[in-house]
């Protein structure tokens, strides 16, 4: 089999939540057993699973702060030790395992580990978080490098960690292409630094963010597995039986195009 791919390409690195399974809505469910759990425990609640899931969306404490869970308890004067400490025991659990992936992630991880291109996930989870997550959906053994939060003590939109893990991976910007479903937090940084990127659409759920991004990403996915052919079209540029240039918008997801990816590595 040969692993050797014609194209610039030498790295695919990966935003994790909301890009390779539906982050928020795990989070939901989550809400919505402490809901449940307060429920049985004799107490009216007014407020629904999506009410308290906009407390994690508030600037105040970040996206896992449990402070965002004692705020709620509080603002509905249901706070009490036991209380905090129980709900806070269900979100961890329900929220991991709520956790599924995408259709076609995991083949699609498959096919891209048999070639030469290094592997990579950017998060701004911490690092107990992240290894907990890609264990809970089996991705744990795919990736070169991850890079959490806690690794760098910045998050994206800020360029740092993207700087920090291309010289982890020893690769250039240029040579690299990002994923992920934020175009302010993934795909604007990214294509500052030279990445060619591709914005997971299908995954994008920050209906919070009010920034209008200046990029809209070289390539769009509205499946997972579209990746594969954003790949071959990127590495066909350079290819001498290839010569032409890559669409741009949305990556072609002809069986021919998967089929050919496969067939070059």
């Amino acid at each position: 089999m040969d692993n050797n791919f014609y194209g610039p390409l030498k790295a695919v690195i990966f935003d994790m939540d909301n890009t390779f399974f539906d982050f928020v809505e795990a989070k939901l469910k989550a809400c919505a057993q402490i809901l449940n759990y307060l429920e049985k425990e004799g107490n009216s609640v007014s407020e629904d699973a999506e009410s308290l899931f906009r407390y994690f969306l508030r600037d105040s404490y970040g996206f896992e702060s449990h402070e965002n869970l004692r705020d709620f308890l509080q603002d509905n004067a249901l706070f009490t030790a036991k209380y905090y400490k129980i709900c806070r025991l269900i979100y961890e659990r329900e929220k991991l395992e709520s956790l599924k992936l995408y259709p076609g992630v995991k083949p699609t991880f498959e096919v891209l580990k048999k070639t030469d291109l290094k592997l990579a996930v950017l998060t701004d989870a911490d690092k107990k978080h992240t290894l907990a997550r890609l264990k809970k959906v089996e991705l744990q053994n795919y990736f070169d490098e991850i890079v959490s939060f806690d690794m760098t003590g910045r998050k994206k939109p800020d360029l740092y960690p993207f700087r920090f893990l291309l010289r982890k991976l020893g690769v250039e910007a240029k040579a690299a292409l990002f994923v992920g479903d934020s175009l302010r937090r993934d795909i604007n940084p990214a294509k500052k630094l030279g990445f060619k990127t591709v914005y997971a659409a299908y995954g994008d759920r920050n209906f919070h963010e009010n920034e209008k991004p200046e990029h809209k990403g070289d390539f769009q996915l509205q499946t997972f597995p579209e990746i594969l052919s954003c790949i071959a079209a990127l590495n066909s540029v350079s290819s001498p039986s290839s010569p032409r240039s890559p669409s741009r918008n949305s990556c072609p997801t002809s069986q021919s195009n998967i089929t050919e990816f496969i067939r070059k590595v």
